[in-house]
């Protein structure tokens, strides 16, 4: 859902989105999707580490079908989507929703990179944003699979949203949820 806000594309059937309509899961499957249908193409799944738990298993989907498919994580050991709706309608209560601390990287939980090794998909980790150019183009330019694991702080919400049973009037533009406006 950040990378939809933020991302610049610029010819048609160049992004794929679930609209933020069931966006947890989607990610990996559509990037597969996408690299089956369009094999010459460079494909990115720009995910979430909660969204990509959710199919992890389909490493071993890319790495038995050789698929291309780059998958650049941006890990802030949250199942941010869910926090923010805990902190808007649920005062903050935590259901497992927090795995680990991204500051401390002996805490980063589960270790993303250990999922690549076990399917054979090369795989690095960055903590320093100074990093983050060098270790995308070497995602690029590795041939095959790839996976990117960014460990980003836990911060903002992803903003417009709208709530469960709203409709478009009620969308929310503003706020962290922590306060009331």
């Amino acid at each position: 859902m950040w990378a939809a806000q933020f991302y610049k594309y610029k010819r048609p059937r160049q992004w794929l989105t679930s609209g933020g309509l069931g966006a947890m899961g989607f990610g990996l499957p559509a990037a597969i999707g996408a690299a089956v249908a369009n094999p010459d193409a460079i494909v990115v799944d720009i995910d979430g580490d909660g969204s990509f738990i959710m199919n992890v298993q389909e490493l071993a989907t890319i790495r038995v079908e050789n698929l291309p498919v780059k998958i650049m994580l941006l890990n802030n050991q949250h199942l941010g989507m869910v926090v923010q709706w805990e902190d808007r309608f649920y005062k903050a209560n935590r259901a497992h929703t927090y795995l680990g601390n991204p500051s401390n990287e002996s805490e980063i939980f589960p270790n993303m990179l250990k999922f690549a090794e076990a399917c054979g998909i090369p795989a690095a980790r960055v903590t320093r944003k100074d990093d983050l150019r060098a270790a995308i183009q070497k995602m690029l330019d590795t041939p095959g699979p790839y996976l990117l694991d960014v460990i980003v702080p836990h911060q903002e919400h992803v903003l417009p949203m709208i709530p469960s049973g709203g409709a478009f009037k009620d969308v929310i533009t503003e706020g962290d949820g922590r306060r009331k406006y």
